[in-house]
């Protein structure tokens, strides 16, 4: 049968799917083998073709086809093996395998055919499962086995009946919580209180701690200790040692809630600081948490950067957050992350309840520290909880720094084992009493009850203790209304870092909205950003908002942002199944979402300028900002010539979903800006559109007087964009073999991560760069080096929108271009005067081998693309047109 082939749906554990590849290599071995799996097999066991499990099976069936291109099945294959859940994948073999010759192998690598004449080998093989099952289930650690062992053993049903126990109340309080009569919402007192600082310690027993603790202190309007039940005397030596510190005394001890409440109640003035005994405070840390209230709007809460005596693991630093629960994980829900170097003001979950400042007036709004959580802990992450549902923040201040002797007070009355208890117990509360929103709530509970169950499975008695608490959940509900969790949580996971930058903060604001940092200068999207950037500094204050892989920002961001927030972002190979486009699901990402909201309260900025297409997703986070879309590339017409070139499936439903995202998002912005008047034509339905061109550093791309080397060649392109793979890929099949006789050098700068980028693009772009006379880099700081040594530089794009920037900066740079029509798509170049343009493998080679040899026309078009550079792509003109565009949105509309 011609262009048959076999197929192995590969639906089976990485342990044996290479076996069940080698026996199905040996079957009918004339036929090539293709495997169908999730993750991507070595190129010498056959061709493979991703499965993606987060798309429906007709996608993946689409998809498949589409790869076989026009292929004939002569036998499928899939694995049967049990507990491994795969069955969209195994539901494929039978829907794209009929009539053909079906194999179904098994984690033994026997196999049989899924036929009635195989009936006695099916029957034998259903048999031998059953059997599997019933040993599996019959030995311990199976379930019959184990639930037999527990109706022998009843203290041993004691943890699934308060895991089950646990699971209903929270299904209750769920149910409470959608069915909610909110109370009011809290109102902030009329009553103003006198400007300044009021310290409240509680204390117990705690002279010792106090007499390092007080004369640390400075910068307070009054200092309040709460005597604690204490029974060292502690009132009569405040008294005579510090008579400036007012000293309220309490016979019988109380919780911390309830001792810190006493201090709050009797302060006077507008910022209360309750301060453990045993927090060692560095000069400057009251002025430090004070400056935060006058940077932040609303702020609720700002707390210390904590540290520990030395060779003292780390267990609180003040950067408190919740991420998003993971499975099977039994680490504890709120963790302490180790700031990045010159973050300061970020967001945080709440205050350490030791070591923060609050506003008094907020904080008596809440009426204080809830005082269910005692005898101490979760009562501050309640209070924090309760202000961000009030719209108002907490903020970590990294210059109000502390030394913490952590448990110094609570050990003194407690095993570890008990404060566990009280810990697991108090967030449990905590849960059902503030969090809002029933689907967040569900969420949280069932991981925390799991999480507990997990940890009583390995021992932990104060897990299953904490369990036992949770039936009692019905009763800590406190309904209230506020902003919804779903908002202001995916703040607070630790993925969102502030760093403030160093320029002038008094001129109206922009804040830009980036899929990434746009320094260093990796691709052409950062040299434009950085560059209109830098310029725009000089009359507006910047603000930036960015993705990133690791929270860290160069210096040349801070000195032209007041401002740079970071979003932490994490991908995946399998994204799920959406109408809209890959790209914008990858950075569609809730945490960005309320980033950019909270830098747009915070900042109250003029204008939003969301930097690629996909960044679209953000223009509703805006308002009442003018938005600003800047299109790098009409992204529908860039995958249009894409389809045109090669029409496999996956471009084809790109194409469809950019189509209806890109022109429904010129709709919901009110400018949307483009590279070149030939994309402006493209866009329609907009309220505004303007042409803002891409451009050069002229300075610093300029010519070399240095000699180029011979038969050297240079590519620039980032393999983060699939255009450019595509392009090296046509270029290394259709160019490089012409040129061999001359033996050329080709230099290819393909971007950070470019191995990772080559297997992601593997089904749509397949290219071998490990060729003699090829050097591959990933990126580089400085590409001025590379255009010296190339004698020519390339860009083979089959497909292009928007305009390339690496052709303005050889041209800069006064260097011999060659270049498909695509590579100068939108440029305003004239061919064989400023570039060469060769739409052919043919001509390509014809005219680099021609400017290898002819130094007098390479010459030419050198002199020409630096003055054409020079006089159409200058940063600074470009620079001009957008400030008067700013200008024009800000201006108040004529009535």
């Amino acid at each position: 049968m011609p262009n048959a082939v076999k197929i192995l749906f590969a639906a089976g554990s990485p342990a044996t799917i290479p076996g069940v590849i080698d026996k199905l290599r040996a079957i009918e071995p004339n036929l090539p083998l293709i495997v169908v799996s999730e993750f991507p097999i070595a190129p010498e066991l056959g061709e493979w073709i991703a499965y993606n499990p987060s798309w429906s099976i007709r996608e993946n069936i689409a998809f498949c086809k589409s790869k076989l291109a026009g292929r004939r099945l002569r036998l499928a294959a899939t694995i049967l093996e049990p507990r491994i859940p795969l069955g969209k994948l195994r539901a494929m073999t039978a829907m794209m395998a009929a009539p053909h010759r079906l194999l179904a192998f098994n984690e033994n690598y026997d196999h049989f055919r899924l036929h009635p004449r195989s009936a006695g080998s099916i029957a034998k093989h259903g048999l031998w499962r059953a059997k599997n099952w019933m040993r599996f289930h019959t030995r311990p650690g199976g379930g019959a086995y184990t639930w037999w062992w527990r109706l022998r053993n009843p203290k041993a049903m004691e943890r699934p009946l308060a895991y089950r126990v646990a699971k209903l109340a929270g299904d209750y309080c769920t149910q409470r919580k959608a069915l909610r009569a909110s109370r009011a919402f809290a109102d902030l007192p009329a009553t103003k209180v006198p400007e300044g600082i009021s310290v409240v310690i509680p204390s117990r027993n705690g002279r010792e701690l106090l007499d390092a603790c007080l004369p640390r202190i400075e910068g307070a309007s009054e200092i309040i200790v709460v005597d604690n039940g204490s029974s060292d005397g502690t009132a009569d030596w405040l008294r005579e040692e510090f008579p400036n510190v007012v000293v309220d005394v309490i016979a019988e001890p109380l919780s911390f809630a309830s001792a810190v409440n006493r201090g709050i109640a009797k302060a006077q003035f507008s910022h209360i600081c309750p301060l453990n005994n045993d927090m060692e405070i560095e000069r400057g840390f009251l002025a430090a948490l004070r400056r935060a209230f006058d940077e932040v709007p609303h702020l609720f809460c700002a707390t210390a950067q904590i540290f520990f005596p030395p060779n003292k693991r780390r267990e609180e630093t003040g950067k408190a957050v919740m991420p998003w629960p993971e499975k099977n994980s039994t680490d504890f829900p709120l963790r302490c992350e180790i700031p990045a170097e010159g973050e300061d003001m970020s967001y945080v979950l709440y205050g350490s309840g030791g070591c923060s400042l609050y506003e008094s007036r907020r904080l008596r709004a809440l009426v204080g520290f809830d005082t269910l959580f005692e005898p101490a802990y979760c009562e501050d992450l309640d209070l924090g909880v309760r202000g961000w549902q009030h719209g108002w923040p907490s903020v970590f201040v990294s210059g109000a720094r502390v030394l913490h002797g952590h448990r110094a007070t609570t050990s003194r009355y407690f095993t570890g084992d008990e404060l566990e208890r009280i810990l697991e117990r108090n967030y449990l509360r905590f849960l059902a009493r503030t969090i809002q929103e029933p689907r967040v709530f569900d969420l949280l509970w069932r991981h925390a009850i799991d999480r507990l169950n997990l940890r009583n499975t390995a021992g932990s008695t104060a897990a299953l203790a904490a369990m036992h608490e949770a039936r009692r959940a019905p009763s800590w509900i406190r309904l209230t209304s506020g902003v919804a969790e779903s908002v202001f949580l995916p703040l607070l996971t630790g993925a969102v870092a502030v760093f403030p930058g160093t320029a002038p903060r008094d001129k109206p604001v922009v804040v830009v909205a980036s899929p990434y940092l746009p320094f260093p200068l990796s691709h052409g999207g950062a040299v434009r950003m950085f560059n209109l950037m830098r310029r725009a500094a000089a009359d507006f204050t910047m603000v930036l908002v960015a993705c990133v892989d690791e929270p860290v920002v160069p210096k040349e961001l801070l000195d032209i942002c007041a401002e740079v927030v970071t979003v932490r972002r994490t991908g995946s190979h399998a994204r799920p199944s959406s109408a809209r486009p890959d790209v914008v699901e990858e950075f569609d990402l809730p945490e960005f979402h309320a980033a950019l909201k909270q830098t747009c309260d915070k900042w109250q900025p003029a204008i939003v300028q969301l930097e690629f297409t996909q960044m679209a997703v953000y223009a509703e986070d805006c308002p009442p900002a003018k938005t600003v879309l800047v299109e790098h590339d009409i992204t529908y017409d860039l995958y249009a010539q894409m389809v045109r070139r090669k029409p496999d499936w996956q471009t084809r439903q790109e194409h469809k979903r950019w189509v209806k995202f890109e022109k429904t998002a010129w709709k919901q912005v009110d400018v949307v800006v483009t590279m070149s008047k030939q994309d402006r034509k493209m866009v329609g339905g907009a309220r505004q559109v303007s042409t803002l061109e891409n451009g050069v550093d002229i300075e610093r791309f300029s010519p070399s007087e240095d000699p180029a080397e011979p038969s050297r060649m240079l590519f620039i392109g980032s393999f983060a964009h699939l255009p450019n793979l595509l392009a090296m890929e046509w270029f290394l099949r259709e160019t490089w073999p012409l040129l061999a006789h001359l033996k050329p050098v080709l230099h290819v700068i393909c971007g950070s991560k470019y191995q990772y980028h080559l297997e992601r693009f593997r089904d749509r772009a397949t290219l071998n760069l490990d060729q003699a006379g090829i050097e591959v880099e990933d990126f580089v700081s400085d590409v001025r080096p590379a255009y010296r040594r190339a004698l020519v530089v390339i860009a083979p794009l089959l497909a292009s929108a928007g305009t390339n920037i690496k052709i303005m900066e050889a041209m800069a740079m006064g260097k011999a271009i060659v270049s498909t029509s695509g590579g100068v798509h939108g440029l305003d170049v004239k061919d064989g005067t400023d570039v060469v343009i060769a739409d052919s493998g043919h001509e390509m080679a014809a005219a680099i081998g021609d400017l290898f040899v002819n130094a007098d026309k390479r010459r030419f078009l050198e002199r020409q693309a630096r003055t054409t550079a020079v006089s159409h792509y200058d940063w600074d003109a470009i620079g001009q047109r957008q400030r008067e565009l700013y200008e024009q949105l800000i201006r108040p509309a004529k009535r």
